[in-house]
């Protein structure tokens, strides 16, 4: 399976699915929308994974359309059909453009709106919950919160440096700072091998041309450094529903606990999907496609 595959079957050749460009800072970005046969059904806005793009998700997210959600899936600055004409950015400029995303699905259709990310984009999701209000709920797929020196666990560094991990935040703020455009692989912070468990979707993801083979360091600067208050401080004015893979080996469960200990939101639920892989939505997706839905479905419909 390649990522041609995925395209064909799931999204750039079916008659509901097409693309637009829209204004969001510092440049365009592309959405994908796949639309329900019902123009007033509830909208559900899309935010990828590390270095990825809302396609590479396409078997899961032609399943909610399916299902009856239109869907907007957000290439954020500079990823995937989004042009590459920023090579520094930051997670204010990807939060910015979920808040535009949010704001096109607002403006083209009537119904309820939903922000739902997974893995980086799960933490895009609840960061973009704590500023906009036009959303009826938020569905992260993985939650993060800096602050706990626990988030080592995520990284490939090893967790007993969370004594030092104050310092870590600060030593990797001050290269920001001094090389903002020095160009990082995710193997640098992340394992890889944590990633992926099935080397089918680790090859889709390598081969793709689409995807992004680094990061700048101002943006792995600011994902540890950026204010994350607004988990904790009760900027958070709609339901959220986490979604956590009882095996996941990255985000693991122990540590999503944790976060989801420390979330302020008027209603959450922790929704603990049986399965030992982190890329969930796409090497089970069929397995959680219904607890997915199920829960959409209780505050979308």
């Amino acid at each position: 399976m390649g990522i041609a595959t995925l395209l064909e079957e799931h999204s750039i050749d079916l008659p509901s699915y097409s693309e637009v460009s829209i204004e969001s800072g510092r440049a365009p970005i592309t959405l994908s929308i796949w639309e329900a046969e019902q123009d007033t059904a509830p909208t559900v806005v899309f935010v990828p994974g590390t270095m990825t793009h809302p396609l590479f998700y396409s078997p899961f997210l032609d399943a909610l359309s399916r299902h009856g959600y239109h869907v907007i899936g957000v290439h954020p600055l500079s990823h995937g059909r989004s042009p590459r004409v920023i090579r520094r950015f930051t997670l204010g400029d990807m939060i910015g453009n979920v808040r535009d995303a949010v704001g096109y699905a607002c403006a083209r259709f009537p119904g309820a709106v939903g922000l739902m990310g997974s893995s980086q984009g799960g933490v895009l999701t609840l960061l973009t919950a704590g500023a906009e209000h036009r959303i009826r709920a938020a569905f992260p797929h993985n939650v993060l919160f800096t602050p706990l020196r626990e988030s080592l666990s995520v990284t490939r560094f090893p967790n007993a440096l969370g004594a030092v991990y104050p310092a870590i935040r600060r030593i990797i703020a001050a290269v920001g700072r001094v090389l903002p455009g020095l160009q990082v692989p995710p193997g640098f912070y992340l394992d890889i091998d944590k990633v992926f468990s099935e080397r089918q979707w680790r090859d889709a993801f390598f081969q793709d041309p689409m995807r992004l083979e680094s990061y700048p360091m101002s943006f792995l600067s600011s994902l540890f450094t950026t204010d994350m208050s607004a988990l904790v401080d009760g900027s958070i004015t709609c339901p959220v529903v986490a979604f956590v893979s009882t095996g996941d080996p990255l985000f693991t469960l122990e540590y999503s606990r944790l976060v989801y200990e420390r979330l302020v939101a008027p209603e959450k639920r922790l929704v603990e999907l049986p399965a030992d892989h982190h890329l969930v939505l796409n090497e089970k997706a069929e397995r959680v496609i219904p607890t997915v839905l199920a829960a959409l479905d209780d505050y979308l419909k």
